[in-house]
Parts: structure tokens; sequence; C-alpha cells
């Protein structure tokens, strides 16, 4: 799809069906992965993987037959009131469909409390072929580009790594000037990217339920907007892997 690049299909553009029927929709539009939801989600969501075993078995079966991987799983939410056993559950499930990154958000820890919890989370990845991504948003509790590298870098785990979103990092007030200075410094700690097109400013830009409701349901198909995406990528480097995460719901195209 973009020259050099594995291009995944990102679950958040279709919760409202399972994750079978997720791989096989993008397998037929030319993807070469997909993320899948396995934990993190506030409702009943179709496309969560984490209690149907049957599901799981059938997602697995079908990567097999169209030859998709997994790029990321979703989304484990550090929090101070995260229930015993969700990361490794999370990990559990992400690691046998072959994910190779897992998503984590912070919810309500300090940075200190977030550095101890991914590190205990880097220490459960151990061994799974999983990477635990800490993405900023700036409505979570780790706002931006700045604060999540510092994070991982404080973690010092070769699991922790920085997942950056071409949304989260325009409504922060980062660049791809500013992951490009990062990534190349620790090129390692930046493994993939979310992208989609950046709307222009909503009015009550930093109203956090605002923000919330654009990321998750109107964002703009990558190529639109006002964000240089080209830059963000070229930040990365010319192989790394992307998923578009582009909910563009009542979007006629």
């Amino acid at each position: 799809m973009i020259a050099g690049h594995e291009v995944a299909l990102g679950v958040l553009n279709f919760l409202d069906i399972p994750a079978p029927e997720l791989v096989g929709v993008a397998a037929d539009a030319g993807f070469d992965s997909v993320s899948v939801r396995v934990t993190g989600s506030r409702g009943s969501v179709a496309a969560d993987l984490r209690h149907d075993p049957a599901t799981l078995a059938r997602t697995q079966r079908t990567l097999e037959e169209t030859g998709l991987t997994v790029l990321d799983a979703e989304v484990l939410r550090l929090a101070g009131a995260t229930p015993a056993g969700e990361a490794a559950r999370a990990i559990e499930v992400a690691a046998a469909l072959g994910a190779r990154h897992l998503l984590a958000v912070n919810t309500d820890l300090s940075a200190d409390e977030c550095v101890e919890e991914l590190a205990r989370v880097c220490e459960l990845a151990e061994g799974s072929g999983l990477r635990v991504c800490l993405e900023f948003m700036r409505f979570s509790a780790t706002p931006d580009l700045e604060s999540a590298f510092g994070i991982v870098e404080a973690v010092g785990h070769p699991c922790a790594a920085v997942l950056v979103d071409a949304l989260h990092l325009h409504r922060s007030g980062g660049s791809a000037q500013d992951v490009a200075v990062l990534a190349a410094r620790r090129p390692e700690l930046f493994p993939y990217l979310q992208v989609c097109g950046v709307p222009p400013a909503p009015s009550g830009l930093f109203d956090p339920d605002l923000l919330l409701r654009e990321a998750v349901s109107s964002r703009l198909l990558p190529g639109d907007g006002v964000n240089d995406l080209r830059a963000l990528i070229d930040a990365l480097g010319p192989a790394a892997p992307l998923s578009v995460e582009a909910p563009v719901a009542g979007d006629p195209h």
C-alpha cells in the first residue's frame, strides 16, 4: 500500500465486528496486518477477544488462511484500579495471536507510578514476543510525546516503547520534527506509528470528553486533514509499520 511499509488495519475502526471478520475485511482490502482488541473495553464490544476462546481460535485460523499478521493488540489501561491479572491475560491473548506490540494507555497514574506499572507489565511480557507501547494522549495522564518518552526511558526495559498516534501528537502540540529528534536519538523506542488525517481543531480543544469523542469517531482518512503525515512517517524511517486508525463514522467515503 505504501512502498516499504507494512500497513495494518486498526481495530478502532471496527469494534462492532468480531475479530475474524476484521481479518477478512483487511485481507480483502489489501492490508498486510491488523490490530486486535484483547482488553480495555468499557462495555460490550464485539471485537474484544479476552473472554471468547472460540472466537480467538477462529481468529487464529483466519490469520493463517489469509497470511495476515497482528501488528498490535489493545488496549491495556494502566490505572490504580486495574484488576489483578488483567495485564497477564492481555499478554496471553495477544501472544496467542502472534501480536508484536501491546498498546498501553496511562489512565490515572503519576509519572513515577506509570514507570513502576509499565516496568511490571514489561516483565510479564518477557519472552512473549511483545513490546509494550505507551501511547500518549492529551486527555490521558501521559499527555504528550515528551512525557511518554521520559517514562519509557526511565523504565529502561527492552520491551518498553513509545507509540505515536498522528492525531494525539497534533492535539498535544507535538510535531513530526519532535518525533524525528527523539527517534534519531533512540530509534528502538519507536517501533511503529498510528496514522490518520487530523481535522481542523474543534472549539473547546482541551475538553477531554470532546477530544475523546474526536479520537474514537471523528478522524479523517490518511492524506486528508491539517497534519503533515508524510513528514511524520519519514520521522520513523522508511520501513516503520503503519496502523491506519481513522474512524470516520458518517463519512460518505
